[in-house]
């Protein structure tokens, strides 16, 4: 294999897929991101068993040909090179000899052949979604994911194709987020399943590399199936493991009715509740939300450090109630809203509220209170 390209389309190629280089190497080689001259381009895949990522970069290939080079050492090579000309030569002994001007070096390689290959995702339901709108949504329900792997059907995201809209849901058994779009064209498909956070992460990562500088709206073209999905965008191949097993039944969790309606200013009740939770403690963030007429009283109070109180006008139709939450589950729904307002419904002081941007009823969250 002998081709040569910038450093910079190495670099980016590179960054491209190196997020899905095995972090815990139970194979050597999966440490390694593989190299494949082709027709007028090099390809780069890596992958962790869980997830692969494919992308392409133009090169001058004199030479067609394969290597596998860790990951990591070739990343800080080609991060340290100037702006030229790269040239890549691999010898009988599997070594790679990189030249960028007055600078070589000589890296260790693995042959192809002991490299896992990325599943070939049947197209059996096959969507395609503005990568913007995909985005939104990631962004919007992500952060409602739970952390415990031992509730392994909760570290993902629900995504959900029915109808001609697409839902994405996300809880960790005390807070739930919900989106909904509605998809362009006709489309019959229908589709349930859980997705990886990782693999949401680096799909919004790819729409925003390939997006840069381009006028046009991104396209992504997502595959899935009942064990693999997969997202192409714009030659960034994603491939991803799903997670097994039945996603609750999150319907039941949003509550159908309330008797309480707060609407606030999205940036003022996140001002307030950022001030009011400095003085809560890591264990419990929690803060007190007492509403009165059209008057929010937030509140925290703490032992060993103390207690805070903030008003805010707020307009109000219920009775009084207090109610409590972690701190840190408002203020990510409140960085998330995109709206200048927000609406918060509620019912009883132990049970669950929703807060909803102002004028947008395909998003909401739901959060458990907190017993003070």
């Amino acid at each position: 294999m002998k081709v040569v390209l910038t450093r910079g389309d190495l670099l980016k190629g590179i960054s491209t897929v190196q997020s899905a280089v095995a972090s815990k190497n139970t194979m050597p080689i999966l440490a390694n991101v593989l190299l494949e001259a082709r027709e007028k381009k090099l390809e780069l895949v890596a992958t962790d068993l869980d997830m692969g990522i494919r992308c392409s970069v133009q090169a001058e290939v004199v030479d067609k040909g394969s290597i596998t080079i860790n990951a990591k050492k070739l990343s800080d090579i080609v991060r340290e090179l100037p702006e030229a000309s790269v040239d890549l030569e691999i010898d009988d002994s599997h070594k790679m000899v990189l030249i960028c001007q007055k600078s070589s070096f000589k890296i260790h390689g693995l042959p192809k052949d002991d490299f896992p290959i990325l599943p070939e995702v049947k197209k059996d339901k096959v969507f395609r979604v503005k990568g913007s709108l995909i985005q939104e949504m990631i962004h919007k329900s992500i952060f409602a994911v739970s952390t415990d792997e031992t509730r392994y059907v909760l570290n993902g995201v629900y995504f959900q194709a029915e109808g001609g809209k697409l839902r994405m849901v996300a809880t960790d058994g005390h807070r739930l987020a919900f989106i909904q779009k509605k998809l362009e064209g006709k489309t019959e498909e229908k589709c349930s399943v859980i997705i990886p956070t990782k693999t949401l992460n680096e799909l919004s990562k790819a729409v925003s590399d390939v997006g840069k500088g381009k006028e046009d709206e991104i396209t992504v073209e997502i595959t899935a199936t009942d064990n693999q999905i997969k997202f192409v965008v714009d030659g960034v191949e994603i491939v991803s493991r799903l997670i097994e097993g039945q996603f609750p039944n999150y319907e039941q969790v949003i509550p159908k009715e309330s008797d309480k309606k707060l609407e606030a200013s999205t940036a003022d009740l996140s001002a307030a509740t950022r001030r009011v939770a400095i003085l809560t403690s890591e264990k419990s963030n929690s803060i007190r939300y007492q509403v009165k007429g059209n008057k929010l009283t937030i509140s925290s109070k703490t032992p060993d450090m103390g207690e805070a109180k903030e008003e805010m006008d707020v307009n109000y139709k219920g009775e009084e109630i207090s109610i409590a939450y972690n701190a840190k589950y408002v203020l990510d729904v409140l960085k998330n809203v995109g709206t200048e307002a927000v609406n918060i419904e509620l019912t009883q002081p132990l049970s669950p509220g929703i807060i909803r941007p102002k004028g947008d009823s395909d998003y909401l969250c739901v959060i458990m209170p907190m017993r003070v």
